[in-house]
């Protein structure tokens, strides 16, 4: 709580010095500061204070703001606030994937413009690659030696070299051809004989991926294994780049936004903070998609009318039926979304799940049935009530979880993304079949419940 009334009295303190004209002591102020809190607290000026800053902020340092925005509506406001002129000068000591996200985010003729005047071939490179892929997270930053040179060699030359701590995972081996022949830890390199060659202590077991490959399958990789960091070739099996854990955690991050925002049926661009227009353009058409299936439900219900007129305490177990059996449903579509995502769960296993969906649903439709069954006989002295309601939750509940399981591994199976607003259709079929259920034995059984 201190750390956020600090961060808050620094934000206005910069926002004073700025409406003074101050612009050195503003510098001065936020300078010092960790590039992620700076990133974070430009973010926090409105969008004129965030130009008059960073115009004056080093170009370098700007720069670095760019690796602590994760989404892109982040990217495009630092972006707004550089100018395009500027751009090339701050991206100039920008890691490549990052660059190459950040130029992404520009029109067409603007991408000429940059790369003209950025002059790096590493991010031309990454650009020809899916930003969903492998080849678009990749970091050029590698250390490359070839087979034949000593480990002696390859200390001096790290010597040398210096490169930074996120660097020095892995030294991987090449041959003549710059071919990925192995990798070797650097606690392994300190450890050989100086004279020996790095051929005879490279891994060759090595896990390497090729740059058409999903970001989620690399981050799977490397979780499975328990590696730092992976390389990455090219089709000749060349040495082209490498994803490090610090990617790897950032895409985990992304895609679980992703998955939880899909469920929802909102965009992985929205935000609490974001202005009311875009929030209406962004949520309000799933949210209208789920008002015309909730029509939907509530037309099942219209030709039981002389039913409820009947028996009304019918009606009075219409939400306990539908929405019970909507969060059993929901639970099994989480479930499902989260193996498929982390490839815990394969199209293969669907009888599986089936399965145990059906058992988990048929044992808690008894007890919630149950339940539910003793309210409907206290509040009506009537056990045919009681049947009915117990006999309609349980048929849902089962029916919901098997329904849970099997929409987004239909989705899935059509090459959707199942993530997008399953627990929407979820809570629409759940519905509708509970009123059918518990409405339609109601009739059957309606001189007994009368």
């Amino acid at each position: 709580m201190a750390e956020e009334i600090t961060a808050l009295g620094l934000v206005e303190d910069v926002r004073k010095l700025l409406a003074a004209g101050e612009w050195q002591k503003a510098v001065a102020l936020t300078a010092s500061l960790h590039p992620a809190d700076l990133a974070e607290l430009v973010l926090d000026l409105e969008e004129d204070e965030r130009r008059a800053l960073l115009e004056h902020l080093p170009s370098d340092l700007v720069g670095q703001l760019f690796e602590h925005y994760e989404t892109d509506e982040d990217i495009d406001a630092l972006i707004r606030a550089v100018g395009i002129d500027r751009l090339p000068t701050v991206l100039a000591d920008v890691a490549d994937d990052v660059a190459a996200d950040v130029i992404q985010r520009l029109d067409p003729d603007d991408q000429i413009s940059v790369l003209a005047r950025l002059d790096r071939e590493e991010v031309t490179e990454l650009l020809r690659y899916s930003e969903s892929s492998v080849g678009g997270i990749m970091s050029r930053g590698f250390i490359a030696l070839n087979e034949g040179i000593t480990v002696q060699q390859a200390i001096d030359y790290l010597r040398v070299l210096r490169p930074p701590a996120d660097r020095v995972y892995y030294v991987y081996v090449v041959d003549s051809q710059g071919k990925l022949v192995g990798a070797v830890s650097i606690r392994d390199l300190i450890v050989a004989s100086p004279r020996t060659k790095l051929a005879e202590i490279a891994r060759r077991d090595v896990h390497a991926l090729t740059t058409d490959v999903d970001q989620e399958e690399a981050a799977r990789t490397l979780q499975r294994y328990d590696l730092l960091a992976l390389p990455v070739v090219d089709e000749d099996g060349k040495l082209v780049g490498v994803i490090t854990v610090d990617d790897v955690i950032d895409v985990l991050q992304e895609e679980a936004t992703e998955d939880m925002y899909r469920l929802a049926g909102l965009s992985e661009q929205e935000s609490v903070l974001a202005p009311v227009g875009r929030s209406i353009r962004r949520r309000m058409p799933w949210l209208l998609v789920n008002l015309a299936t909730a029509f939907l439900a509530a037309l099942t219900v219209a030709p039981f009318e002389h039913t409820i007129g009947r028996a009304a305490l019918l009606a009075a177990f219409m939400p306990i039926i539908a929405g019970h059996a909507g969060n059993t449903g929901t639970q099994a579509v989480t479930l499902v979304v989260r193996g498929l995502a982390i490839g815990e769960v394969k199209l293969s296993d669907v009888f599986t799940i089936v399965r145990k969906e059906l058992a988990f649903g048929f044992v808690h439709g008894v007890v919630a049935g149950g339940v539910t069954a003793i309210l409907a006989f206290v509040l009506s002295f009537n056990p045919w009530m009681a049947l009915v309601v117990w006999a309609a939750l349980l048929g849902n509940v089962m029916v919901a979880g098997l329904a849970g399981a099997l929409i987004p591994l239909g989705i899935r199976k059509l090459g959707f993304d199942p993530a997008v607003a399953s627990a929407i259709w979820l809570t629409t079929f759940t519905d509708i079949l509970g009123f059918l259920m518990l409405l339609g034995l109601g009739t059957l059984l309606l001189d007994r419940l009368a």
